[in-house]
Order: C-alpha cells, then sequence, then structure tokens
C-alpha cells in the first residue's frame, strides 16, 4: 500500500477502526482497536425515555433510550435502524462501485472515490492529475450541498421558517448544477478507474450559490434566537473526533491536508477552525467551510476544463487503503483485490465515529437541546448499519 504502513503498534492521531484493522494517521495495525465505553449511573428518580424510532424530528429512523429524570439526559444509548448487509466481494470494480456509490446518496462522490483510490492503491494504478483535480471539485460540491442541508436542519428545528426555505431552495440549485455538469444530482454513475464522466464548463455558479448563501449566514450569525440554542449546547473536545465536529474543537484534523492522495496541496485553501467546541462552532466551521470549499472550486475551474481521461495498465491483485475528508469528517476504505475483483473490503464512515461524539456530548443537557446538538453533527443513520462483505 502506497499511502499506509503496517506496524505492530500505531503512531500519531487514531482515526478509527475499519473491518479488523486499527487506522491510523499513517499507519494500519492488527490490534483490536476497541474502545471502553462509558456508564452513567441514573440515580433516584430516574427512567428509560424512549426517542425514536420513528418520531418528529429524527429524519432517518434511530432508536435513542435515554435515561433521565424528566428533563436531563443522564445516560443515552443508540440503535440504528438501518442494518444493511452489502455483497460486494466476487464483483468486479465496476459492477462493486455501482453498490459502493448507493451506501449514502449525500455523500456518494466521497463514498466511490474513496473505494477508487483504494482500489489504484492496490493495482499500483498511476493517477491522472486531471483526473484527481476533479474528484476534488466533486468532494468539494457535495461538501456544499451538506453543509447547506446540515444548516437547513439547524433552522427548521429553530422554526425559522423564511432561512430554513431559502437555504433549501440552495440545495435545489446546487443539485441541479451538479445535475447539468456530470448527469445526476448525487454523481450516480459517474466515477470510474481513473476516469469521471463531469464536464466542469459551469463550476463557476457556484459562486452565485455562495454569495446568496452568505447574505443567510450573515443574518444567523446575528439572530439570538437561533444562536442561543447552539451556544454551550453539546460541548465535546475530544482527541479522537473528525471532521467539523474536531475543528470545531480547535484540532486542524483535515484529511485534505494530512492525508495526500489528492492534490489539495497544490490548492490555496484554509482549515476552518473554531474553539468552543458546542453546537454553535459547527454550525461556524459549515458556514466558513461552505465560503472555503467555494473558492477551491474558483480556483479549480482554471485546472479542469478539458476532459482528458488517462487509461492505465494495472495489476491484477493488491491490496489498499486510502481515505478522504467527507462533508462529515474521515472516510476511509480498505480493498484487496484478486484477479481483478473484490476479495475483502472494510469501510470506516464517518458517522460512526460522529454518533459516538454526539452520544458524549448529549450527556448532562436537557432533551428540548437535544435536536440542535443532534443536527449539528450532521450524522447520516443510513452508514451505521452498513455492513460490506
Amino acid at each position: 500500500m502506497k499511502y499506509y504502513k503496517w506496524s505492530d503498534k500505531g503512531n500519531g492521531r487514531k482515526i478509527g477502526k475499519i473491518g479488523n484493522y486499527c487506522l491510523y494517521e499513517k499507519e494500519i495495525t492488527e490490534e483490536k482497536c476497541e474502545e471502553i465505553s462509558e456508564t452513567t449511573r441514573p440515580g433516584y428518580g430516574a427512567f428509560k425515555f424512549v426517542f425514536g424510532p420513528s418520531a418528529g424530528g429524527l429524519l432517518e429512523t434511530i432508536k435513542f433510550n435515554i435515561i433521565t429524570n424528566g428533563e436531563d439526559i443522564i445516560n443515552i444509548s443508540y440503535e440504528p435502524f438501518k442494518t444493511r448487509i452489502i455483497e460486494v466481494s466476487g464483483l468486479n470494480i465496476e459492477d462493486a462501485t455501482l453498490k459502493i456509490e448507493r451506501i449514502n446518496a449525500p455523500f456518494t462522490a466521497s463514498h466511490t472515490i474513496a473505494f477508487l483510490l483504494a482500489v489504484e492503491d492496490a493495482l499500483e494504478i498511476e493517477q491522472d492529475y486531471e483526473i484527481q483535480l476533479k474528484r476534488i471539485a466533486e468532494i468539494e460540491l457535495e461538501r456544499i450541498r451538506n453543509h447547506l442541508f446540515v444548516i437547513s436542519r439547524l433552522t427548521e428545528t429553530a422554526s425559522l421558517n423564511v432561512p430554513t426555505y431559502h437555504l433549501l431552495s440552495l440545495i435545489e440549485k446546487t443539485n441541479r448544477l451538479i445535475g447539468k455538469m456530470c448527469g445526476h444530482r448525487y454523481f450516480f454513475g459517474v466515477n470510474k478507474i481513473n476516469q469521471i464522466e463531469c464536464n466542469f464548463d459551469s463550476l463557476l455558479k457556484i459562486i452565485y450559490i455562495a454569495k446568496e448563501f452568505k447574505q443567510i449566514f450573515d443574518g444567523l450569525i446575528e439572530s439570538r434566537i437561533f444562536i442561543d440554542r447552539l451556544q454551550q449546547n453539546g460541548i465535546v473536545k475530544d482527541e479522537t473526533s473528525i471532521g467539523p465536529a474536531a475543528r470545531a474543537s480547535g484540532f486542524e484534523y483535515d484529511a485534505r491536508k494530512d492525508f495526500e492522495i489528492l492534490p489539495y496541496k497544490d490548492l490555496d485553501f484554509t482549515v476552518i477552525k473554531e474553539n468552543d467546541a458546542d453546537a454553535f462552532a459547527r454550525f461556524l466551521v459549515r458556514g466558513y467551510e461552505i465560503l472555503e470549499s467555494t473558492r477551491i472550486l474558483v480556483e479549480l475551474s482554471d485546472k479542469i476544463n478539458g476532459n482528458k481521461e488517462k487509461v492505465s495498465t494495472k495489476n491484477k491483485d493488491g491490496e489498499g487503503l486510502a481515505r478522504v475528508e467527507s462533508p462529515s469528517g474521515d472516510l476511509a476504505y480498505y480493498v484487496k483485490i484478486n484477479n481483478e475483483k473484490i476479495n475483502t473490503i472494510y469501510l470506516l464512515s464517518p458517522s460512526l465515529i460522529n454518533i459516538k461524539l454526539f452520544v458524549k456530548s448529549v450527556k448532562k443537557t436537557i432533551f428540548t437541546d437535544f435536536p440542535f446538538n443532534w443536527e449539528s453533527f450532521g450524522i447520516w443513520v443510513s452508514e451505521l448499519g452498513v455492513i460490506l462483505k
């Protein structure tokens, strides 16, 4: 594997568990990578309250078991109801990609690009530079769309209907722009080995979406009704955090900077950070990242006008591992390939890490603050129960 090495004991920040392995910044180990769960004694007068699996305010099906004394959340556990076993082993790369890209449609670009990068790593394929830049364009477009969605969920929870519907209209504009450039609003069928079926001639139109968002964003920052529900809500500062949750805690964790599988180093962008580690800080990181992603796309527009595609000769066997910075944080795939078919595959999804952070952050808060905290993490339940075989 070009981007990782095996070791007995990992060095650097632990990213998470991927299949049977423990993933660190530059190393992968075969240790169990077990996590110690925290327990909290319920105390006198506490009782169990079940929220979900289908309830108002929850976009996807998940069940929360909450121990409460009436208002305070003393302890909490979760049960995802969307368990899926996806058969990938034995498939060729193209057929496997069709299943990978449908794990979580809003994160299709992140999933398929991470998967294909791992495949290319395994088969020692020389990656075309312009294709890599186009992959960055996809991921940044996906980041903008997802951050718009998370912020719209926060404003809807606060019953701010005007900004909510305005944000939803911007999501639709982003989807239409993606559909026009790539033929599908969620990048289905777009990504292949060293190949992308997109024409990014209209990429600069993202500027107009960003300008509209900036007006909404500035207004929300000035709204005490809105920010009072987010500040000091869901505080969690944890070195194992990823994505916006990590950067909202002052950690400069970003695979775009610290994992050079995609050429972000050739682009001028800043890692957005806040320090308060609460729901408001996570909101600010997402808002400023929309503007930063727009600047990245503007810079890319001068570099990816062509449609050159490079077909490389490849090995038939190998193993590879790659991770990308999805809108919610590190997303990684490990693959082992035999005779150009998938033999073994593991997934590390950002939602699997973020929901553990959410559970940690929600303890000792009150139930009325629960939905704001939940939405601020941008968790997709569809990723939690996925088992790739």
